[in-house]
């Protein structure tokens, strides 16, 4: 049991069905995008776990040249100085939509920068490159850089556990020490049976690349650093590209635009600066007269607070069966626990929630660039409800209000 949750104390977050591009929000500066997914690498598997790389493009579509520097002590031409490294770090993930609900199977280490190429490609600003100050160790302003599958796959890649999404920073040099034991070590790791045909019968599959970038996150435009493209999965298990990269744009925002039941809601933490941001999905099926069943997927965007509690609040009496989750583990040896977060009902609401930051600094948190499924069936139609996102790190505020609009386009799963 928990206690209520009141409103006066906490910051109302509202709904917003219609996703803001993240490049409408740039504040000048420094703006990396995922130009393009290009190609996959298939790995292998080691004990049904399968690991894949993605290759990605990236564009600077920005104002000015974004760090691109590898050097521990920094990059310089004498009058442009870096005072340390500082480049971006490139994540892969794998979604999966089945049966209704859109679930992340999969994720990378991640992939450190190195000598930016500085191309032109059409579509990267004016299509013209500018070459910026430091060469390779910047990406210029309309650049574009390729990281192909298999260096992004390549060992040793880098923890996320040493990155803060939200303002980039990591420790130099950085930490390493990740397993390499198993072809899918570090790489992003699919169980095989969330991939075969057998079994997902409909399934279809997302990849997204996702790039974090200090001078990006410091200028305000770390909100459209993801990018995704549809594949399908053939019988040798490769990935196969499907369609082209929706770019600047996280692999959320495909269940909406595939499924028209599903709301989707930004979710900023009211203060923080730069911006911190989850996207919140949600998905109602009536089940039968007086039954609906409620599907909820909350992305973590960029917000290094992470989050470990999540609350949904009828504030009507509400009988709560079927309750459901899932996450996407850490592997390879991130330092982070991989235990469920465990459920609870009142007479009016269903929560979850994983250990609390103190004294678990390591607990399962929702953590940047990674997505978490909570799904139950209840006895209230999709009304207009409360939900509450606790954040795990210390900070102000302790948790976030969303209201949830009342849903009129839910599906009917019994005529």
């Amino acid at each position: 049991m928990f206690s209520s949750i009141g409103r006066s104390a906490r910051a109302i977050v509202g709904a917003c069905a219609i996703m803001l591009s993240g490049s409408a929000l740039a504040a000048g500066g420094p703006d990396v995008t995922v130009f393009g997914l290009i190609d996959t690498k298939n790995h292998g598997a080691t004990n049904g776990i399968r690991g894949y790389s993605i290759g990605t493009t990236s564009c600077n579509v920005g104002t000015a040249p974004l760090a691109w520097c590898d050097n521990p002590g920094g990059c310089s031409n004498g009058t442009v100085n870096l005072t340390r490294a500082q480049h971006p770090v490139i994540a892969q993930n794998l979604y999966r939509l089945k049966d209704g609900r859109f679930e992340q199977i999969g994720a990378s280490w991640l992939k450190h920068g190195f000598v930016s190429l500085n191309q032109s490609s059409p579509g990267c600003g004016s299509g013209t490159c500018q070459q910026p100050p430091l060469g390779g160790d910047q990406l210029g302003v309309g650049c574009t850089d390729p990281y192909n599958a298999g260096l992004n796959g390549d060992w040793p890649l880098g923890r996320r556990s040493e990155v803060n999404g939200t303002t980039g920073v990591f420790p130099h040099p950085i930490g390493g020490g990740g397993a390499t034991s198993a072809v899918w070590n570090q790489r992003v790791a699919v169980a095989e049976s969330d991939l075969a045909a057998a079994t997902n019968p409909g399934a279809r599959y997302f990849a997204e690349g996702h790039y974090i970038a200090g001078d990006d996150g410091v200028a305000g435009n770390g909100l459209n650093n993801a990018s995704y493209r549809e594949v399908s999965v053939n019988a040798a298990f490769n990935l196969i590209f499907a369609g082209s990269t929706v770019r600047e744009r996280a692999a959320i925002n495909v269940w909406p635009t595939l499924d028209p039941s599903v709301q989707l809601i930004n979710v900023d933490v009211p203060g923080s600066s730069p911006l911190e941001r989850f996207h919140l999905a949600r998905k109602v099926t009536q089940v039968t007269p007086g039954l609906w069943r409620y599907e909820f997927a909350i992305h973590n965007m960029n917000s290094d607070r992470s989050a470990d509690r999540f609350t949904v609040d009828f504030g009507q009496p509400t009988t709560f069966t079927g309750i459901g989750f899932k996450d996407v583990n850490a592997h390879s040896n991130e330092p982070y626990d991989t235990t469920d977060w465990s459920s609870s009902t009142s007479a009016t609401a269903i929560q979850w929630e994983a250990a609390a930051f103190t004294p678990a600094q390591d607990a399962n948190a929702l953590r940047w660039g990674t997505m978490y499924n909570f799904w139950f069936e209840a006895t209230s139609p999709p009304l207009a409800t409360t939900g509450v996102l606790r954040l795990f790190k210390p900070g102000s505020p302790t948790e976030v209000t969303i209201a949830l609009p009342a849903e009129t386009m839910f599906s009917n799963g019994f005529e």
